[in-house]
């Protein structure tokens, strides 16, 4: 893969240098270097870049899930709430 690929595949996700930098837990200093190609993209970036794309059309914006430990006692509520939160529920 070469930059202007991957500066093709970010822009047709419509996500800004950070939005993806976020998803590829990344730097945008670093999508810019690849995309510029003064750095070599990471082999493992195609892999990424491919779970991102599948995300993003899954309504997500990031590859990023949050690893959450099951809830217990009165963190149960809170998670509940913060889950309603997401989904645009009050």
């Amino acid at each position: 893969m070469e930059g202007n690929e991957l500066q093709q595949r970010r822009e047709a996700l419509g996500m800004s240098r950070d939005e993806f930098a976020k998803a590829l837990h990344t730097t945008s200093v670093s999508v810019w270097r690849w995309e510029n190609g003064e750095r070599g993209i990471p082999a493992h970036l195609p892999l990424a870049l491919e779970t991102v794309e599948r995300n993003h059309q899954n309504g997500q914006r990031t590859a990023r899930k949050a690893a959450t430990a099951p809830a217990s006692g009165s963190n149960k509520a809170l998670t509940a709430a913060v889950k309603a939160k997401k989904k645009g529920k009050k």
